[in-house]
Order: C-alpha cells, then structure tokens, then sequence
C-alpha cells in the first residue's frame, strides 16, 4: 500500500491526478494506494504530523503561496518524497534547494511522465541501506552492514571483520582487494589492517583506539601520515 498526499488549490485537477495516479500504481506497478487530498499547506502539515507518506505531490503555488518554498521549511523528512506539480515552471526558481524528486508540467502531464515520477519516488523510498552486503565465509552467507564492521585484519590472504557485535567473520581474500569494496570511512592505517574511522575512540604513539575496545597499531614511520587522514576525515565530514 502506497500513501499519498495531493496538496493543491484547484479542486479539479486535484481528482484528475488522483485518478490518474490509481491508475498508473495499478497498472504499471501492481500496487494499491491510500490517497489524501488537500487544498491548503497548513492542513497538509498537520496531516504529516501523525501519518507516514510515502509521495506528496505538492502544487507549487497555492493560494498565492509558494509551496516549494514551504517545504524547505516545513518538509524536512528524508523518507517522505515531493514530487512538484505546475503550471508555471519559472515558479520553480529554488528547485536545488528543495527535496524534490521530480518535478511535473501540467499541461505536459503524459501517463508516461507520471509513471517516471512514480518509479523514480519509490524508488527512494524503497531505497535499500548501501552499507548493506553479503558476506560469504566458507558455506555460509552473512548479511552485515559495512558501518558495523569496526576493522579488518589480514592474515595469510585471508582477512577477518572485527564486529560491532564481538563476532569474526573469516572471508579469503586480500585486504587490496576487499578494500575497493568498502564505503570511504575505512582507512588502511598498517599493511595488515583497515579501521572503520567512524569507530575510532582516540590516538596516541602508536595506536588507534576502538569504540568495542582493543587497538589497531599504526607503523611508527607512517603515524604522522595516517594521523592527518583521520583528522581531515573529521574536519570534512
């Protein structure tokens, strides 16, 4: 069940998009719809208050308000999806600036563009976790989220992950190899070890401290070096 909410002032249109958009779930995607209408901003934000949408479709000017403008303020949800509708695009001036997942012309409304900003909605909404992946060790598949692993160790062209968990997960392959897989918070910080910066609790000669305890060791020649990439990872987060 998909939720959306239709914010316009023009009570027509507002029934010749709900039922275009019953439609085009139904028939291109399979998928039934709870839809809540809306001719004023105020009323759509007190729905958002105490109910999940998935797709707001939000006319850009109602009642000689800027909506794109209100939903800067007022649409803060990274789950909830907008997908602007209007009959005057140079309205749409502050376009980057808003959380917009895609953006309808009226008079140009085709099923075609509809379905477009439907897919591309769900999508986002739907979006699986990237940190996600299968791990495989030995006969068995572990599903693990990148940012709970705390570092990586190699040994013999085998490499272990340090869970936030306690637990090891024994997986062969290089350390050169796996790292072009890991998400760019991880740093190779000794030639047999990759830590997750995100989970460092401290430093000092010549070690990094880890937030499930224990230490990684930093080479004494390349301590100053590998010191200064974590802290430009900080300053740039």
């Amino acid at each position: 069940m998909v939720k959306i909410a239709i914010c316009d002032d023009e009570k027509s249109y507002q029934e010749i998009i709900s039922y275009k958009i019953e439609q085009c779930l139904k028939s291109k995607f399979e998928m039934e719809c709870e839809i809540h209408c809306f001719n004023r901003l105020n009323d759509l934000k007190n729905h958002l208050k105490s109910n999940k949408i998935d797709v707001v479709f939000l006319d850009i000017m109602i009642n000689d308000e800027n909506a794109m403008d209100w939903s800067i303020k007022n649409l803060k949800s990274k789950y909830t999806q907008i997908v602007f509708m209007t009959s005057f695009p140079q309205c749409a001036y502050n376009i980057s600036e808003a959380n917009c997942c895609y953006f309808l012309v009226k008079s140009r409304l085709t099923e075609e563009t509809l379905t477009k900003a439907i897919q591309r909605a769900l999508q986002k909404t739907t979006k699986k976790d990237p940190n996600l992946t299968i791990v495989k060790s030995g006969s068995r598949n572990h599903i693990i989220n990148y940012q709970d692993v705390v570092y990586i160790e190699t040994f013999d062209n085998n490499i272990t992950l340090h869970l936030v968990s306690s637990d090891n997960i024994t997986i062969y392959s290089s350390l050169k190899e796996y790292a072009q897989k890991l998400p760019p918070n991880f740093m190779r910080c000794h030639k047999c070890y990759m830590v997750n910066m995100n989970h460092i609790t401290g430093y000092e000669p010549h070690k990094f401290m880890l937030s499930a305890g224990g230490t990684v060791p930093i080479p004494p020649k390349k301590y100053k070096a590998v010191v200064k990439t974590y802290e430009n990872y900080l300053l740039n987060l």
